[in-house]
C-alpha cells in the first residue's frame, strides 16, 4: 500500500517520535510511505528509514523565519508578529496551492492525518485517496480549549475513520463526539522497543546528588513542571536528597529556571534541553517521573518501561493501560498533594523502585503486530 502521512512539522514531541516507529514499521513490511510537513522542519528525519520520503507544504527557509505555533504565542506574546505577517502576505495559502498542484494526479490508498491540531482539509481536498484516517492523540476530556477540536468535527466526519491511542481517551473522545462513534477505533502508538533498547546502552553517567529523577517533555503548561518544582521544594525542606534533570525544550524554560533559583533549587535541578537519545538518560536513572496534568496516552513512560525504569506517574489518560499501580509502576492522583506523598513514599524505599522496575504486560501495548493487523483492516 501507498500511505500519504501528514503532520504539522517534524519535531522532538511523542507523537512525532511514534511516528517514526509506525512509518519505519510500515516500510519494512513493503509499504511506501511520504511524509508531508505542513511547516517543514525536519529534525526527526534522520531517524526514518531511507525508504521513507519527504515534502513539505512551507519551506523550511520561511518556517525558520516566519512561523510560530498559537503555544508558541501563547508563551511569548511578542512572537504574534510572525504569525500577522504570516496571515498579511498569504504564504501557506500560496504554498498550499503549490502542493495541491504536486499532489494533482497522484494517488494514495491511504492518506492520514497524523495529529489532530491540523485540519485534514488539504488531504480531502487536494490529495486523492482510497481511505482518510485521523489520528487522535489527546485526550479530549482535558484539553485546554476543546472548542478546537470541535471545529473539526464536519471535517472529521468525511474521514473514514478515527483512531485513539489510549482506551479512555477514545471513550471521552465518543462521548463528545456521538456522531463519530461507529468509526472511532482504538490503536495504541507504535513503537521499536529494539531501537529503544539499543540506544538505551549507550553510556552515560549522571552528575548530581542521587536518587536521580527523570522526566522527558516539552517545557510547556500540561507537563506541570513548575507545579512539580514546588513539589520538590516541599521535598528539599524535609531534608530529602535528590536531583531532577529535564529533558525538552519550550516555552516555559524561562520561568521554570526563574522559579527554580526562587525556590534555591538551581543545584539539584537540572534543565538539558533537547537531545537525540533520551534512552541512556532513562536506563541509567532511579526514577522517572510523569508530573502531567493531562496526556492523550505518553509515550515517555512506555519507553521507560521498556527500559526497565520505575515510573512514578500521574493519573492522566493512558498511564492506568501501560501500568499496575504498586506492581509495574505508581500511579498518583493529578494533584500536589498526591505527587508529593507518592515521591516521599519512593524516595524512602528503594526496593520499593527496584520492584517497580518490572516491565510485566507491557507486551501488549509495545507489540506492533497487533496494531498492524487493526490498521489494515481500517485500510481495506
Amino acid at each position: 500500500m501507498k500511505f500519504l502521512i501528514y503532520i504539522p512539522q517534524l519535531i522532538f514531541g511523542g507523537a512525532e517520535k511514534v511516528l517514526v516507529s509506525f512509518a519505519n514499521d510500515l516500510v519494512r513490511r513493503g509499504h511506501q510511505v511520504e511524509v508531508l510537513e505542513l511547516y517543514e522542519k525536519g529534525l526527526l528525519r534522520p531517524q526514518f528509514d531511507s525508504r521513507v520520503t519527504f515534502d513539505a507544504i512551507c519551506s523550511k527557509a520561511y518556517t525558520e523565519k516566519y512561523y510560530a505555533s498559537l503555544q508558541q504565542v501563547k508563551e511569548k506574546p511578542w512572537l504574534v508578529g510572525k504569525l500577522a505577517f504570516s496571515k498579511v502576505v498569504g504564504y501557506r495559502r500560496y504554498a498550499e496551492k503549490l502542493a495541491a498542484k504536486r499532489y494533482a494526479g497522484r494517488r494514495f490508498d491511504v492518506a492520514i492525518n497524523y495529529l489532530e491540531i491540523e485540519s485534514p482539509a488539504f488531504l480531502l481536498e487536494h490529495v486523492q485517496a482510497e481511505r482518510y484516517l485521523q489520528w487522535y492523540h489527546t485526550d479530549v476530556a482535558n484539553t485546554e480549549d476543546p472548542q478546537n477540536s470541535d471545529a473539526m468535527l464536519p471535517l472529521w466526519e468525511q474521514m473514514d475513520a478515527v483512531i485513539c491511542v489510549s482506551k479512555i481517551s477514545k471513550d471521552h473522545f465518543v462521548e463528545r463526539y456521538p456522531s463519530l462513534g461507529g468509526k472511532t477505533h482504538l490503536i495504541y502508538n507504535f513503537f521499536d522497543s529494539d531501537a529503544i533498547l539499543r540506544k538505551g546502552e549507550e553510556p552515560f553517567e549522571y552528575s548530581g546528588q542521587r536518587p536521580i529523577l527523570l522526566s522527558v517533555g516539552r517545557l510547556t503548561e500540561p507537563k506541570q513542571y513548575l507545579r512539580f518544582l514546588d513539589v520538590l521544594s516541599q521535598l528539599r525542606r524535609e531534608g530529602y536528597a535528590f536531583s531532577w534533570h529535564v529533558l525538552g525544550k519550550g516555552g516555559q524554560r524561562t520561568e521554570l529556571e526563574e522559579k527554580r533559583r526562587a525556590l534555591g533549587l538551581e543545584d539539584c535541578v537540572f534543565f538539558h534541553g533537547l537531545t537525540d537519545n533520551p534512552y541512556k538518560y532513562m536506563k541509567n536513572c532511579d526514577l522517572f517521573v510523569l508530573p502531567s496534568g493531562w496526556e492523550g496516552f505518553p509515550t515517555v513512560t512506555v519507553e521507560a518501561k521498556v527500559l526497565g525504569c520505575p515510573v512514578l506517574a500521574t493519573d492522566v489518560a493512558g498511564v492506568g493501560e501501560q501500568m499496575t499501580h504498586g506492581e509495574t509502576g505508581w500511579i498518583v492522583e493529578n494533584n500536589e498533594q498526591a505527587i508529593c506523598e507518592g515521591l516521599r513514599r519512593l524516595l524512602l524505599d528503594p526496593a520499593l523502585r527496584e520492584k517497580l522496575r518490572s516491565s510485566a504486560g507491557m507486551s501488549a501495548v509495545c507489540s506492533n503486530e497487533e496494531k498492524y493487523r487493526q490498521l489494515m483492516t481500517l485500510c481495506e
